[in-house]
């Protein structure tokens, strides 16, 4: 029987895979917790080019249709065989698939009045790992950023901030890590510098690749973080 990925590669603690998630999670086993940001079925990617408009020139993505389908009941039936403790970005998105949540994690940009903001001012989070609603508050706005500065850092149309994935770590228990989407690889960077193990899969060459290299540059700086430090602030938010 054949291997149902394309390339498996291991990096550290990293197992990084390039093929469907729905033929290589049925190979993983048991997994602690998946940490992830799927699609959210809202063409973001078609296009190409996002960014926003009077701050700095959109990023050319190149076209891709890697968003025109989110999250599907299928992917999420099967990732729920494999984990007992979730967090999925784009919960506002993927409601109806995902289903009631006690606990929200949300990240607050720090959007200034009066900026011309092509995007949201938050993102949401669902989750089972907490019974309320918490708050990371990280400037990240195209050029504008508390972290991660320096052009040809956002290699990916949806990237979030390592700082931020960090955080989404400090509300799982449990040493594995599982992102089947895994883009650029982010997810992998965070779990490198809190000393988790992280296994990805990703669909498409060109990210996975890009994971690749960022995850192995990561493992190659060494852990950064205690791995029961929380990184940045969180708040509670009642509503």
């Amino acid at each position: 029987m054949s291997n149902p990925w394309q390339r498996k590669e291991t990096i550290g603690d990293c197992t990084l895979y390039l093929g469907d998630c729905l033929e290589i999670m049925p190979t993983l086993g048991k997994v602690d917790a998946v940490v992830t940001d799927p699609p959210y079925g809202i063409n973001i990617g078609r296009a190409g080019r996002i960014g926003g408009a009077g701050i700095v020139l959109p990023k050319d993505y190149g076209i891709s249709d890697w968003d025109l389908e989110g999250l599907t009941v299928l992917q999420w039936r099967m990732m729920k065989q494999v984990v007992s403790q979730w967090i999925v970005w784009g919960g506002n998105h993927l409601a109806e698939i995902l289903g009631k949540s006690d606990g929200m994690l949300v990240w607050d940009k720090k959007c200034q009045n009066g900026w011309d903001n092509n995007f949201s001012d938050a993102e949401v989070a669902w989750t089972n790992t907490i019974s309320n609603t918490r708050v990371f508050r990280h400037l990240w706005m195209g050029a504008l950023r508390k972290s991660e500065r320096g052009t040809n850092i956002r290699q990916h149309p949806t990237q979030k901030p390592i700082a931020l994935m960090g955080w989404c770590l400090g509300f799982i228990k449990g040493d594995t890590i599982l992102d089947p989407f895994m883009g650029s690889g982010t997810t992998g960077v965070a779990c490198v510098n809190l000393g988790r193990k992280f296994i990805g899969i990703e669909i498409e060459p060109k990210y996975f690749d890009i994971a690749c290299k960022r995850i192995a540059q990561a493992e190659r700086q060494g852990v950064l973080f205690p791995p029961q430090q929380i990184n940045g602030k969180q708040e509670a938010l009642a509503i």
